[in-house]
């Protein structure tokens, strides 16, 4: 073949291959939306969002906005937040396009829908933008999109998912599949999946970790698997000083407990929280500490929501063989405890950080001042912030502690001591709690009130404003230790975290800012006390 012949034939090809380029890109363009990307707020779209680019409310959306008297809450259609953004990535066009075109002005955009009711699923779309004032942003658009969405956050973590399918009434894989799984899938994590077989299974797998591995541990379970993995932490060659400084802990909802993602991400929607969770930054939290025995028998596990003692703990523990009835068996031990006016008689010593609820408030007020937050710098662990300091159970209390009177002591009824707000969605049990101060928020009851003053008091807690009750003895406190006096040890319980311990004598000490969790801006979400 002559070289004329060839450069003939090679033009046609090439002629050939640019229309049809041409007429791809062409194709291509009519799904795009023009917009303009700020520096601060969003992108901002130029025209309007085709109607088939919404997903439709299900008929169960429908349902419950009947049911509550409401319409879905309008948003400007014209603005994408960056705070809604999930994703955004380059859009390759055509075969000679390259996805990872830092040049690229091209972009699809995953994004939630704006809410404000946290009940309720999270709806997701994706649209795809030309951007047109490309030559004032960063080289990186894509790039630059995801660092304005997650600022302070983390992109792209990578994420060891632990999950108990016994959760949740048996529904905790669903809610996975279904509620969480494409939320992160949206936002590209990078999902390592273990379901635990046996109870401990996951304080083997956090004793076990490479924490290189991972950002985050997510805990789809009730409250018992978070215990557990701080345990596996604890119960490392180092007391876990390494993971407690690389790895966060949080939990998304799909047991019958979910206190700490009530408490951080604000709901107890897994597709919603599974979104808090992206978008929230690393903070450090306060673990407690708690001993039990003495001498060869002495055991020190980690404490990262409560302990309970009376009504409380056997209202809960004692009703496990009732958890088919879900929440109700609950309710039922605590009505059936306080109408029998139960007393649970202990000797109580407590060291005091504030005795004074006017302090507390004041105390709340300075730290929500003064605290920020952005996830970075954030302060090292060592393995001094992990020793245990309090003297042994065999030993007298310091001097600097206080005894608590035995006209309360001896007729208590209800000691909760936590380092969370929320224990459970209609309970707000500790409005005051901290994720950073230092201590530990202690209520406490006594049976001389009568059945119908008890009630009352437990049913202010869905709102918070038991600790307002004069009846309540609310205090901020670093350390105590609780001997149980009560005859028959064999029909009460010991709560921590929701899991059953021995009924014996204990010692709690608060150990500040062991815990990495990921929270809004650095705070618990809104409480009586801090709205």
């Amino acid at each position: 073949m002559s070289s004329a012949s060839f450069t003939k034939s090679s033009l046609v090809n090439i002629q050939t291959k640019s229309a049809l380029a041409s007429q791809s890109l062409i194709y291509h363009k009519k799904d795009l939306i023009r917009a303009n990307v700020t520096l601060d707020s969003g992108i901002h779209l130029l025209e309007q969002l085709p109607p088939d680019s919404q997903p439709s409310e299900s008929v169960l959306d429908v349902i419950y906005n009947c049911c509550k008297g409401q319409d879905t809450p309008p948003y400007d259609e014209s603005i994408i937040p960056f705070k809604y953004v999930i994703n955004a990535e380059p859009i390759a066009l055509t075969e000679t396009d390259s996805e990872d075109d830092e040049q690229c002005h091209l972009v699809e955009v995953t994004y939630a829908l704006p809410f404000k009711d946290k009940e309720r699923d999270l709806r997701i779309s994706k649209v795809k933008l030309e951007i047109e004032n490309k030559n004032d942003l960063p080289p990186s658009i894509p790039k630059f999109i995801l660092s304005s969405a997650y600022n302070n956050s983390i992109t792209r973590p990578s994420v060891l998912v632990l999950i108990n399918p016994h959760g949740g009434k048996g529904q905790a894989k669903s809610i996975y599949k279904k509620e969480i799984l494409p939320v992160l899938q949206a936002a590209k994590v990078k999902i390592t999946y273990v379901e635990t077989q046996f109870h401990g299974h996951a304080t083997q797998v956090a004793r076990d970790l490479d924490v290189d591995l991972y950002d985050i541990i997510v805990c789809c379970s009730g409250d018992g698997i978070p215990h557990e993995v701080i345990n596996g932490f604890y119960s490392r060659p180092d007391k876990g000083v390494l993971a407690f400084n690389k790895v966060a802990v949080t939990q998304l909802p799909c047991g019958s407990g979910n206190a700490l993602s009530l408490s951080t991400h604000g709901t107890g929607n897994a597709s919603v929280a599974t979104f808090q969770m992206l978008k929230a930054h690393r903070a450090k939290m306060d673990l407690m500490a708690v001993t039990q025995g003495t001498g060869p028998t002495k055991t020190t596990k980690l404490s990262f929501l409560s302990q309970c003692y009376g009504v409380i703990a056997d209202s809960d523990i004692g009703t496990e063989h009732l958890r088919w009835m879900g929440p109700i068996r609950f309710e039922i031990g605590v009505a059936q405890k306080v109408f029998f006016g139960a007393t649970y008689p202990c000797d109580l010593y407590v060291k005091y950080k504030i005795d004074n609820k006017a302090e507390i408030i004041n105390h709340v007020n300075d730290y929500l001042t003064n605290q920020s937050s952005d996830g970075k710098n954030l302060p090292e662990v060592t393995e001094e912030n992990l020793r245990v300091l309090g003297p042994d159970l065999s030993q007298p209390v310091p001097q600097d502690w206080t005894r608590i009177p035995d006209h309360l002591a001896h007729n208590l009824n209800i000691l909760y001591v936590g380092n969370m707000p929320y224990v459970s969605a209609d309970a707000q049990f500790f409005p005051a709690a901290l994720p950073s101060d230092g201590a530990m928020d202690m209520i406490l009851t006594d049976s001389t009130s009568s059945a119908f003053k008890t009630a009352s008091i437990l049913m202010a807690v869905e709102k918070g404003t038991h600790i307002d009750d004069e009846r309540v003895h609310h205090s901020k406190v670093s350390s105590y230790r609780l001997i149980p006096n009560v005859r028959d040890h064999g029909r009460h319980f010991i709560s921590i975290d929701g899991e059953n311990f021995p009924f014996e004598a204990f010692q709690v000490e608060v150990l500040p800012g062991v815990l990495t969790g990921l929270l809004q801006d650095g705070n618990f979400v809104e409480t009586s006390v801090t709205k």
